[in-house]
């Protein structure tokens, strides 16, 4: 019989998983990546533990879910009513072409200074009342908006600034310049009228508005 030779088993090639793993350097082994990882989330956690942690308390942290959570609960339906009525508003303006430009909110608050006299500046105007200055630029596209829809609609006769002056002597009794009491008087109807336009169409706008809420 002839002899049979005995071959040498087939080496099986390594999966590239496999191969990846044997060439790893002793330093990368798995233990050690583990390792850098968990050190590496440590660091970012801390530095960005504002993100997560909002405060403490005697070593026991308060989170942010648990502080948006609470906020929510005391002023979300409010906070969320508020945010719908922005959209309907600055949607409905848009829709008939009705846009606030940066220009017309710089004039506005020019305008909000000078009346502030120099008694106390914007900034700390701003923050007796709790507004940020992105929140007031906020009000004010909403009102500048509003003001531009209704613009043609609420203009004033002079009959109109006569009337409103003759019951309202006592306020102008000591007045001295009769332009300057018209103009006034001009800009408080013309802005009465806006409210009373605005008032009605705001109420149909919001009945017809299909709203949901999930909050």
């Amino acid at each position: 019989m002839a002899n049979l030779k005995k071959s040498s088993p087939k080496k099986v090639p390594l999966s590239p998983l496999q191969s990846s793993t044997k060439k790893l350097p002793a330093f990368l082994s798995v233990k050690n990546i583990i390792i850098i990882v968990l050190l590496i989330g440590a660091v970012l956690f801390w530095k960005f533990k504002g993100y997560f942690i909002v405060a403490t308390v005697n070593g026991q942290p308060i989170s942010r879910f648990e502080l948006t959570g609470d906020l929510i609960k005391r002023f979300g339906a409010q906070s969320l009513d508020n945010i719908i009525n922005e959209r309907l508003i600055l949607g409905a303006t848009r829709q008939k072409g009705i846009f606030v430009t940066d220009d017309d909110i710089s004039v506005r608050i020019k305008d909000v200074e000078q009346k502030l006299q120099g008694t106390t500046t914007l900034k700390d105007a701003l923050l007796a009342q709790g507004l940020s200055e992105s929140d007031f630029k906020k009000q004010l596209e909403i009102q500048i908006a509003i003001e531009k829809m209704f613009d043609k609609e609420s203009t004033v006769s002079p009959s109109e600034i006569k009337d409103y002056t003759s019951q309202n002597q006592a306020a102008y009794k000591n007045a001295t310049d009769p332009a300057a009491v018209n103009k006034e008087v001009e800009s408080i109807l013309h802005q009465q009228k806006i409210r009373d336009l605005f008032d009605k169409w705001f109420s149909d706008t919001r009945k017809n508005a299909n709203i949901k809420k999930y909050l």
